[in-house]
Protein backbone atom coordinates (compact mmCIF):
# COMPACT_ATOMS: atom_id res chain seq x y z
CA UNK A 1 0.00 0.00 0.00
CA UNK A 2 1.42 3.39 -1.09
CA UNK A 3 1.27 6.59 0.96
CA UNK A 4 0.65 8.51 -2.26
CA UNK A 5 -2.58 9.10 -4.14
CA UNK A 6 -2.96 6.30 -6.68
CA UNK A 7 -4.26 8.71 -9.31
CA UNK A 8 -2.00 11.81 -9.07
CA UNK A 9 0.91 10.00 -7.38
CA UNK A 10 1.35 12.90 -4.94
CA UNK A 11 1.36 12.98 -1.15
CA UNK A 12 -0.38 16.00 0.29
CA UNK A 13 -1.40 15.87 3.93
CA UNK A 14 -3.66 18.93 3.62
CA UNK A 15 -6.02 17.30 1.11
CA UNK A 16 -9.01 15.10 1.96
CA UNK A 17 -8.49 11.39 1.39
CA UNK A 18 -10.62 8.28 0.95
CA UNK A 19 -9.58 4.62 1.08
CA UNK A 20 -10.92 1.88 -1.17
CA UNK A 21 -12.46 -0.78 1.07
CA UNK A 22 -11.40 -3.54 -1.35
CA UNK A 23 -7.80 -2.85 -2.43
CA UNK A 24 -7.08 -0.49 0.51
CA UNK A 25 -5.42 2.09 -1.77
CA UNK A 26 -5.81 5.76 -0.84
CA UNK A 27 -7.08 8.53 -3.10
CA UNK A 28 -7.48 12.32 -2.88
CA UNK A 29 -11.22 12.92 -2.88
CA UNK A 30 -10.89 15.65 -5.57
CA UNK A 31 -9.03 13.15 -7.77
CA UNK A 32 -11.99 10.74 -7.66
CA UNK A 33 -14.47 13.66 -7.94
CA UNK A 34 -16.06 13.21 -4.52
CA UNK A 35 -17.26 16.17 -2.45
CA UNK A 36 -17.46 16.14 1.35
CA UNK A 37 -21.20 15.48 1.12
CA UNK A 38 -20.58 12.57 -1.30
CA UNK A 39 -18.15 10.98 1.14
CA UNK A 40 -20.62 11.42 3.99
CA UNK A 41 -23.22 9.44 2.01
CA UNK A 42 -20.93 6.44 1.41
CA UNK A 43 -21.03 3.29 3.50
CA UNK A 44 -18.26 1.63 1.51
CA UNK A 45 -16.05 3.13 -1.21
CA UNK A 46 -14.94 1.05 -4.21
CA UNK A 47 -12.34 2.55 -6.56
CA UNK A 48 -12.85 2.33 -10.33
CA UNK A 49 -10.71 -0.81 -10.68
CA UNK A 50 -12.35 -2.67 -7.80
CA UNK A 51 -15.85 -1.62 -8.85
CA UNK A 52 -15.46 -3.76 -12.00
CA UNK A 53 -15.30 -6.96 -9.95
CA UNK A 54 -17.09 -6.01 -6.72
CA UNK A 55 -19.73 -3.55 -7.91
CA UNK A 56 -20.11 0.20 -7.25
CA UNK A 57 -19.62 1.94 -3.92
CA UNK A 58 -22.31 1.28 -1.32
CA UNK A 59 -24.45 4.21 -0.22
CA UNK A 60 -25.56 4.71 3.36
CA UNK A 61 -29.11 3.64 4.03
CA UNK A 62 -31.38 6.60 4.67
CA UNK A 63 -34.65 6.59 6.53
CA UNK A 64 -37.62 7.85 4.50
CA UNK A 65 -39.51 8.83 7.63
CA UNK A 66 -40.06 12.57 7.96
CA UNK A 67 -38.85 13.91 11.25
CA UNK A 68 -38.63 17.34 12.81
CA UNK A 69 -35.14 18.61 13.48
CA UNK A 70 -35.09 20.36 16.82
CA UNK A 71 -33.11 23.57 17.07
CA UNK A 72 -31.38 22.81 20.35
CA UNK A 73 -29.22 25.93 20.03
CA UNK A 74 -32.31 28.12 20.09
CA UNK A 75 -33.83 26.14 22.96
CA UNK A 76 -30.64 26.43 24.97
CA UNK A 77 -30.83 30.21 24.52
CA UNK A 78 -34.43 30.29 25.68
CA UNK A 79 -35.87 30.88 22.22
CA UNK A 80 -38.73 28.40 22.22
CA UNK A 81 -40.02 30.42 19.26
CA UNK A 82 -37.60 28.59 16.93
CA UNK A 83 -37.96 24.82 17.30
CA UNK A 84 -38.07 23.21 13.86
CA UNK A 85 -34.74 23.85 12.11
CA UNK A 86 -36.25 23.15 8.68
CA UNK A 87 -38.94 25.86 8.73
CA UNK A 88 -38.62 29.49 9.76
CA UNK A 89 -41.37 30.34 12.28
CA UNK A 90 -42.73 33.18 10.14
CA UNK A 91 -42.93 31.13 6.96
CA UNK A 92 -46.49 29.85 7.40
CA UNK A 93 -47.76 33.44 7.60
CA UNK A 94 -45.60 34.46 4.65
CA UNK A 95 -47.15 31.74 2.48
CA UNK A 96 -50.65 32.96 3.20
CA UNK A 97 -50.03 35.87 0.80
CA UNK A 98 -50.98 35.05 -2.79
CA UNK A 99 -48.89 36.63 -5.55
CA UNK A 100 -50.71 39.56 -7.15
CA UNK A 101 -49.43 40.62 -10.56
CA UNK A 102 -51.58 43.74 -10.52
CA UNK A 103 -49.33 45.28 -7.87
CA UNK A 104 -46.23 45.30 -10.07
CA UNK A 105 -45.37 46.70 -13.48
CA UNK A 106 -44.71 43.96 -16.04
CA UNK A 107 -42.83 45.33 -19.03
CA UNK A 108 -40.20 44.72 -21.67
CA UNK A 109 -39.28 48.42 -21.68
CA UNK A 110 -36.53 48.79 -19.14
CA UNK A 111 -34.75 52.06 -19.89
CA UNK A 112 -33.80 55.19 -18.01
CA UNK A 113 -36.61 57.02 -19.83
CA UNK A 114 -39.08 54.42 -18.57
CA UNK A 115 -37.79 54.79 -15.01
CA UNK A 116 -37.99 58.58 -15.05
CA UNK A 117 -41.42 58.54 -16.68
CA UNK A 118 -42.94 56.04 -14.22
CA UNK A 119 -40.72 57.11 -11.27
CA UNK A 120 -40.59 53.39 -10.42
CA UNK A 121 -43.45 53.71 -7.95
CA UNK A 122 -43.98 49.94 -8.28
CA UNK A 123 -41.59 46.99 -8.46
CA UNK A 124 -40.88 46.04 -12.09
CA UNK A 125 -40.79 42.54 -13.59
CA UNK A 126 -39.31 41.67 -16.97
CA UNK A 127 -40.31 38.02 -17.49
CA UNK A 128 -37.58 35.72 -18.83
CA UNK A 129 -35.37 38.71 -19.58
CA UNK A 130 -32.19 36.61 -19.58
CA UNK A 131 -33.37 34.09 -22.19
CA UNK A 132 -34.98 36.78 -24.38
CA UNK A 133 -31.99 39.12 -24.25
CA UNK A 134 -34.02 42.03 -22.85
CA UNK A 135 -32.67 44.71 -20.54
CA UNK A 136 -29.10 44.90 -21.76
CA UNK A 137 -27.69 42.26 -19.40
CA UNK A 138 -24.78 40.05 -20.42
CA UNK A 139 -23.77 36.89 -18.57
CA UNK A 140 -20.36 35.19 -18.46
CA UNK A 141 -22.17 32.07 -19.72
CA UNK A 142 -25.70 30.74 -20.00
CA UNK A 143 -27.45 31.60 -16.68
CA UNK A 144 -28.50 27.96 -16.24
CA UNK A 145 -24.79 27.03 -16.28
CA UNK A 146 -23.98 29.38 -13.41
CA UNK A 147 -23.92 26.55 -10.90
CA UNK A 148 -22.50 26.37 -7.39
CA UNK A 149 -19.44 24.55 -8.78
CA UNK A 150 -18.86 27.28 -11.38
CA UNK A 151 -19.19 29.99 -8.74
CA UNK A 152 -16.73 28.22 -6.43
CA UNK A 153 -14.27 27.82 -9.30
CA UNK A 154 -14.44 31.56 -10.07
CA UNK A 155 -14.39 32.77 -6.46
CA UNK A 156 -11.89 30.24 -5.10
CA UNK A 157 -12.39 27.63 -2.39
CA UNK A 158 -10.48 29.60 0.25
CA UNK A 159 -12.35 32.88 -0.18
CA UNK A 160 -14.21 33.87 3.04
CA UNK A 161 -17.99 33.96 2.65
CA UNK A 162 -20.54 35.67 4.91
CA UNK A 163 -23.18 33.05 5.74
CA UNK A 164 -26.52 33.83 7.41
CA UNK A 165 -28.20 31.43 9.82
CA UNK A 166 -31.82 31.68 8.66
CA UNK A 167 -33.50 30.98 11.99
CA UNK A 168 -31.52 33.53 13.98
CA UNK A 169 -31.10 35.95 11.03
CA UNK A 170 -27.50 36.36 12.21
CA UNK A 171 -24.19 35.81 10.46
CA UNK A 172 -22.15 32.63 10.97
CA UNK A 173 -18.37 32.99 10.91
CA UNK A 174 -15.64 30.68 9.65
CA UNK A 175 -17.09 29.86 6.23
CA UNK A 176 -15.18 29.66 2.97
CA UNK A 177 -16.51 29.29 -0.56
CA UNK A 178 -15.40 25.67 -0.67
CA UNK A 179 -17.17 24.82 2.56
CA UNK A 180 -20.29 26.65 1.35
CA UNK A 181 -20.25 24.72 -1.95
CA UNK A 182 -20.17 21.43 -0.07
CA UNK A 183 -23.01 22.55 2.18
CA UNK A 184 -25.07 23.75 -0.81
CA UNK A 185 -24.67 20.37 -2.53
CA UNK A 186 -25.65 18.41 0.58
CA UNK A 187 -29.05 16.74 0.48
CA UNK A 188 -31.73 18.85 2.13
CA UNK A 189 -32.40 16.15 4.74
CA UNK A 190 -28.73 16.16 5.79
CA UNK A 191 -28.29 19.91 6.29
CA UNK A 192 -27.85 20.66 9.96
CA UNK A 193 -29.38 24.15 9.71
CA UNK A 194 -30.87 26.40 7.04
CA UNK A 195 -28.22 28.81 5.81
CA UNK A 196 -28.12 31.52 3.17
CA UNK A 197 -25.54 33.64 1.32
CA UNK A 198 -26.86 37.05 0.26
CA UNK A 199 -23.84 39.37 0.51
CA UNK A 200 -21.11 37.94 -1.76
CA UNK A 201 -19.96 40.94 -3.85
CA UNK A 202 -18.46 39.70 -7.13
CA UNK A 203 -17.52 42.86 -9.08
CA UNK A 204 -13.83 41.93 -9.05
CA UNK A 205 -14.29 38.17 -9.50
CA UNK A 206 -12.79 37.04 -12.79
CA UNK A 207 -15.43 35.64 -15.11
CA UNK A 208 -18.42 35.56 -12.81
CA UNK A 209 -18.44 39.25 -11.93
CA UNK A 210 -16.17 41.08 -14.35
CA UNK A 211 -17.83 39.50 -17.38
CA UNK A 212 -21.36 40.13 -16.14
CA UNK A 213 -22.95 43.33 -17.48
CA UNK A 214 -25.74 44.95 -15.49
CA UNK A 215 -29.05 46.02 -17.07
CA UNK A 216 -28.69 49.17 -19.20
CA UNK A 217 -31.23 51.09 -17.10
CA UNK A 218 -29.21 50.42 -13.96
CA UNK A 219 -26.00 51.64 -15.59
CA UNK A 220 -27.73 54.79 -16.82
CA UNK A 221 -29.26 55.67 -13.44
CA UNK A 222 -26.50 54.61 -11.02
CA UNK A 223 -25.14 57.67 -9.18
CA UNK A 224 -21.78 55.96 -8.65
CA UNK A 225 -21.28 55.47 -12.38
CA UNK A 226 -21.99 59.18 -12.88
CA UNK A 227 -20.00 60.84 -10.10
CA UNK A 228 -17.15 58.50 -9.12
CA UNK A 229 -14.31 59.27 -11.51
CA UNK A 230 -10.52 59.00 -11.41
CA UNK A 231 -10.24 62.31 -9.54
CA UNK A 232 -12.13 60.95 -6.52
CA UNK A 233 -9.80 59.62 -3.84
CA UNK A 234 -10.46 56.36 -2.04
CA UNK A 235 -11.83 53.02 -3.19
CA UNK A 236 -15.12 53.06 -5.06
CA UNK A 237 -17.90 51.29 -3.10
CA UNK A 238 -18.34 47.73 -4.34
CA UNK A 239 -22.10 47.13 -4.25
CA UNK A 240 -23.04 46.76 -7.90
CA UNK A 241 -22.86 42.97 -8.36
CA UNK A 242 -23.78 40.28 -5.86
CA UNK A 243 -24.19 36.53 -6.14
CA UNK A 244 -26.92 35.15 -3.86
CA UNK A 245 -26.97 31.41 -3.13
CA UNK A 246 -29.96 30.25 -1.13
CA UNK A 247 -30.97 26.72 -0.19
CA UNK A 248 -34.55 25.52 -0.02
CA UNK A 249 -36.36 26.95 3.00
CA UNK A 250 -34.22 30.09 3.23
CA UNK A 251 -36.02 33.12 4.54
CA UNK A 252 -34.82 36.70 4.93
CA UNK A 253 -36.98 38.74 7.31
CA UNK A 254 -38.32 42.18 6.45
CA UNK A 255 -35.68 44.75 5.61
CA UNK A 256 -34.93 47.77 3.43
CA UNK A 257 -31.84 47.59 1.25
CA UNK A 258 -29.00 49.67 2.65
CA UNK A 259 -29.02 53.38 2.01
CA UNK A 260 -32.41 53.14 0.32
CA UNK A 261 -30.73 51.66 -2.75
CA UNK A 262 -32.75 50.29 -5.61
CA UNK A 263 -32.02 46.68 -6.58
CA UNK A 264 -31.89 44.66 -9.78
CA UNK A 265 -32.35 40.94 -9.33
CA UNK A 266 -32.15 38.18 -11.93
CA UNK A 267 -32.78 34.50 -11.19
CA UNK A 268 -30.27 32.12 -12.76
CA UNK A 269 -31.88 29.00 -11.30
CA UNK A 270 -34.55 28.16 -8.76
CA UNK A 271 -37.29 30.47 -7.56
CA UNK A 272 -37.86 33.37 -5.16
CA UNK A 273 -40.97 34.84 -3.55
CA UNK A 274 -41.06 38.40 -2.21
CA UNK A 275 -43.55 39.88 0.25
CA UNK A 276 -43.41 43.65 -0.21
CA UNK A 277 -44.72 46.86 1.35
CA UNK A 278 -44.42 50.31 -0.27
CA UNK A 279 -42.30 53.01 1.44
CA UNK A 280 -45.13 55.29 2.53
CA UNK A 281 -44.26 57.44 5.52
CA UNK A 282 -46.79 55.45 7.55
CA UNK A 283 -45.11 52.13 6.70
CA UNK A 284 -41.62 53.54 7.27
CA UNK A 285 -42.57 54.79 10.72
CA UNK A 286 -43.89 51.34 11.63
CA UNK A 287 -40.76 49.72 10.20
CA UNK A 288 -38.49 52.00 12.22
CA UNK A 289 -40.40 51.23 15.42
CA UNK A 290 -40.39 47.49 14.66
CA UNK A 291 -36.60 47.54 14.16
CA UNK A 292 -36.19 49.06 17.63
CA UNK A 293 -38.16 46.27 19.32
CA UNK A 294 -36.05 44.14 21.64
CA UNK A 295 -37.66 40.92 20.38
CA UNK A 296 -37.98 41.90 16.75
CA UNK A 297 -37.33 38.36 15.46
CA UNK A 298 -40.41 37.15 17.30
CA UNK A 299 -42.69 39.72 15.66
CA UNK A 300 -44.30 39.35 12.24
CA UNK A 301 -43.97 42.80 10.65
CA UNK A 302 -47.35 42.82 8.80
CA UNK A 303 -49.09 42.29 12.18
CA UNK A 304 -46.94 44.77 14.06
CA UNK A 305 -48.58 47.80 15.62
CA UNK A 306 -47.43 50.30 18.18
CA UNK A 307 -50.98 50.73 19.38
CA UNK A 308 -51.79 53.86 17.47
CA UNK A 309 -55.22 54.46 15.97
CA UNK A 310 -55.92 57.11 13.39
CA UNK A 311 -59.51 58.01 12.53
CA UNK A 312 -60.61 54.46 13.15
CA UNK A 313 -57.96 52.88 10.92
CA UNK A 314 -55.54 50.22 12.10
CA UNK A 315 -51.91 51.23 12.29
CA UNK A 316 -50.77 48.02 10.59
CA UNK A 317 -48.56 48.34 7.51
CA UNK A 318 -50.64 48.74 4.36
CA UNK A 319 -50.33 47.79 0.71
CA UNK A 320 -48.55 44.44 1.11
CA UNK A 321 -48.45 41.88 -1.69
CA UNK A 322 -46.40 38.89 -2.88
CA UNK A 323 -44.58 38.25 -6.16
CA UNK A 324 -42.84 35.06 -7.30
CA UNK A 325 -39.85 34.99 -9.65
CA UNK A 326 -38.87 32.17 -12.01
CA UNK A 327 -35.59 31.38 -13.81
CA UNK A 328 -34.57 34.15 -16.19
CA UNK A 329 -36.82 36.81 -14.64
CA UNK A 330 -35.37 40.28 -14.05
CA UNK A 331 -36.86 42.14 -11.09
CA UNK A 332 -36.37 45.76 -10.05
CA UNK A 333 -37.03 46.68 -6.40
CA UNK A 334 -37.45 50.46 -6.15
CA UNK A 335 -35.87 52.55 -3.42
CA UNK A 336 -37.12 52.08 0.13
CA UNK A 337 -39.46 49.12 -0.36
CA UNK A 338 -39.85 46.96 2.75
CA UNK A 339 -39.63 43.28 1.85
CA UNK A 340 -39.07 39.73 3.04
CA UNK A 341 -37.85 36.89 0.81
CA UNK A 342 -38.56 33.14 0.76
CA UNK A 343 -36.66 30.56 -1.30
CA UNK A 344 -38.85 27.49 -2.05
CA UNK A 345 -36.08 25.58 -3.88
CA UNK A 346 -32.29 25.87 -4.06
CA UNK A 347 -31.62 29.04 -6.02
CA UNK A 348 -28.81 31.12 -7.51
CA UNK A 349 -29.35 34.81 -8.23
CA UNK A 350 -27.20 37.65 -9.56
CA UNK A 351 -28.22 41.14 -8.49
CA UNK A 352 -26.92 44.43 -7.22
CA UNK A 353 -27.66 47.76 -5.59
CA UNK A 354 -27.63 51.29 -6.99
CA UNK A 355 -28.38 54.83 -5.82
CA UNK A 356 -30.26 57.21 -8.10
CA UNK A 357 -30.75 60.96 -8.35
CA UNK A 358 -34.51 60.57 -8.62
CA UNK A 359 -34.70 58.76 -5.27
CA UNK A 360 -32.61 61.20 -3.24
CA UNK A 361 -35.45 61.96 -0.80
CA UNK A 362 -36.13 58.29 -0.07
CA UNK A 363 -32.44 57.43 0.22
CA UNK A 364 -31.90 60.20 2.76
CA UNK A 365 -34.97 59.03 4.70
CA UNK A 366 -33.71 55.44 4.85
CA UNK A 367 -30.31 56.66 6.04
CA UNK A 368 -32.10 58.46 8.89
CA UNK A 369 -33.83 55.20 9.84
CA UNK A 370 -30.51 53.33 9.76
CA UNK A 371 -28.98 55.88 12.11
CA UNK A 372 -31.93 55.92 14.50
CA UNK A 373 -32.05 52.11 14.66
CA UNK A 374 -28.25 51.94 15.04
CA UNK A 375 -27.58 49.71 12.05
CA UNK A 376 -23.87 48.72 12.25
CA UNK A 377 -21.65 50.49 9.68
CA UNK A 378 -20.78 47.19 7.96
CA UNK A 379 -24.44 46.80 6.96
CA UNK A 380 -24.83 50.32 5.54
CA UNK A 381 -24.01 51.65 2.10
CA UNK A 382 -20.23 52.21 2.10
CA UNK A 383 -19.15 55.88 1.98
CA UNK A 384 -22.80 56.94 1.72
CA UNK A 385 -22.19 60.56 2.74
CA UNK A 386 -19.22 60.94 0.42
CA UNK A 387 -21.35 59.73 -2.48
CA UNK A 388 -24.08 62.26 -1.61
CA UNK A 389 -21.55 65.13 -1.56
CA UNK A 390 -20.34 64.03 -4.99
CA UNK A 391 -23.94 63.83 -6.21
CA UNK A 392 -24.56 67.34 -4.92
CA UNK A 393 -21.46 68.60 -6.73
CA UNK A 394 -22.73 67.03 -9.94
CA UNK A 395 -26.04 68.83 -9.52
CA UNK A 396 -24.39 72.18 -8.81
CA UNK A 397 -21.75 72.06 -11.53
CA UNK A 398 -23.50 70.02 -14.23
CA UNK A 399 -27.26 70.37 -13.45
CA UNK A 400 -28.28 66.93 -14.81
CA UNK A 401 -32.03 67.60 -14.80
CA UNK A 402 -32.56 64.58 -17.06
CA UNK A 403 -31.74 62.33 -14.07
CA UNK A 404 -34.33 63.88 -11.76
CA UNK A 405 -38.11 63.31 -11.58
CA UNK A 406 -40.58 65.85 -12.88
CA UNK A 407 -42.83 68.12 -10.79
CA UNK A 408 -44.70 66.55 -7.92
CA UNK A 409 -48.16 65.41 -8.88
CA UNK A 410 -50.90 67.46 -7.28
CA UNK A 411 -53.05 65.22 -5.08
CA UNK A 412 -56.77 65.77 -4.81
CA UNK A 413 -58.61 65.06 -1.58
CA UNK A 414 -59.74 61.76 -3.09
CA UNK A 415 -56.13 60.68 -3.66
CA UNK A 416 -54.97 61.13 -0.08
CA UNK A 417 -55.07 58.32 2.48
CA UNK A 418 -57.26 59.07 5.45
CA UNK A 419 -55.23 59.73 8.56
CA UNK A 420 -51.90 59.96 6.75
CA UNK A 421 -49.94 62.97 5.48
CA UNK A 422 -49.50 63.40 1.78
CA UNK A 423 -46.38 61.46 1.00
CA UNK A 424 -43.80 62.66 -1.55
CA UNK A 425 -41.49 59.77 -0.65
CA UNK A 426 -43.82 57.08 -2.00
CA UNK A 427 -44.16 59.15 -5.19
CA UNK A 428 -40.42 59.93 -5.44
CA UNK A 429 -41.26 63.63 -5.13
CA UNK A 430 -40.27 66.43 -7.45
CA UNK A 431 -36.80 67.53 -8.44
CA UNK A 432 -37.03 70.35 -5.90
CA UNK A 433 -38.14 67.99 -3.11
CA UNK A 434 -35.30 65.58 -3.87
CA UNK A 435 -32.64 68.29 -3.84
CA UNK A 436 -34.11 69.92 -0.73
CA UNK A 437 -33.82 66.63 1.19
CA UNK A 438 -30.26 66.24 -0.05
CA UNK A 439 -29.45 69.82 1.01
CA UNK A 440 -30.89 69.28 4.51
CA UNK A 441 -28.89 66.07 4.93
CA UNK A 442 -25.62 67.65 3.83
CA UNK A 443 -26.17 70.62 6.16
CA UNK A 444 -26.52 68.13 9.03
CA UNK A 445 -23.41 66.26 7.89
CA UNK A 446 -21.41 69.47 7.58
CA UNK A 447 -22.27 70.43 11.17
CA UNK A 448 -21.28 66.94 12.28
CA UNK A 449 -17.95 67.25 10.47
CA UNK A 450 -16.95 70.15 12.70
CA UNK A 451 -16.57 67.74 15.65
CA UNK A 452 -16.22 64.36 13.93
CA UNK A 453 -13.01 63.46 12.08
CA UNK A 454 -14.62 60.63 10.09
CA UNK A 455 -17.40 62.91 8.87
CA UNK A 456 -14.89 65.62 8.01
CA UNK A 457 -12.73 63.20 6.01
CA UNK A 458 -15.73 62.04 3.99
CA UNK A 459 -16.34 65.48 2.47
CA UNK A 460 -14.55 65.57 -0.94
CA UNK A 461 -13.02 69.05 -0.64
CA UNK A 462 -11.22 68.69 -3.97
CA UNK A 463 -14.61 68.39 -5.66
CA UNK A 464 -16.93 70.68 -3.69
CA UNK A 465 -14.31 73.28 -2.73
CA UNK A 466 -13.07 74.54 0.62
CA UNK A 467 -15.92 76.99 1.13
CA UNK A 468 -18.57 74.47 2.21
CA UNK A 469 -21.22 77.06 3.23
CA UNK A 470 -20.94 78.70 -0.19
CA UNK A 471 -21.31 75.33 -1.90
CA UNK A 472 -24.39 74.48 0.19
CA UNK A 473 -25.86 77.86 -0.67
CA UNK A 474 -25.46 77.06 -4.36
CA UNK A 475 -27.14 73.67 -3.84
CA UNK A 476 -30.06 75.24 -1.96
CA UNK A 477 -30.91 77.34 -5.03
CA UNK A 478 -31.79 74.16 -6.92
CA UNK A 479 -34.38 73.26 -4.27
CA UNK A 480 -36.40 76.42 -4.79
CA UNK A 481 -39.69 76.18 -6.69
CA UNK A 482 -39.40 76.91 -10.40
Amino acid sequence: MSDKCTICNNKNESDDWIQCDICLDWFHTPCVRLSASDVKDLHSYHCVECARDHGPSVQRRKSKRTKTKIDYIALDQGEVFAVDKEVHPHLHKFLQYTPDASCIDITDELTADYALRTRLTKPVLVPRAASRGIGGMKFPQNPTDITIDYIAECVGDDEPVEVMDVLSQQGSGGWTMGRWRDYFKTEKSDRDRIRNVISLEISQVEGLGRDFVRPQMVRDLDILDTVWNDDVSGEKPQVSKYCLMSVSGSYTDFHIDFGGTSVYYTVCSGSKTFLMFPPTEHNLQLYESWCLEEHQNFMWFPEYTIGRKSRGKSSFATGGFAVTLSPGDLFIIPSGWIHAVHTPVDSIVIGGNFLTFMNLATQVRINQIERSTKVPPKFRFPQFNRVLWLAAAHLVFHSPTNLLPGPLKQHSDDDSIVGEPRDPIADNGSAQTAIHELYQHLCWHYELSKSNKVARASIPISTVGKDIPQFLSQLSQFSQPL
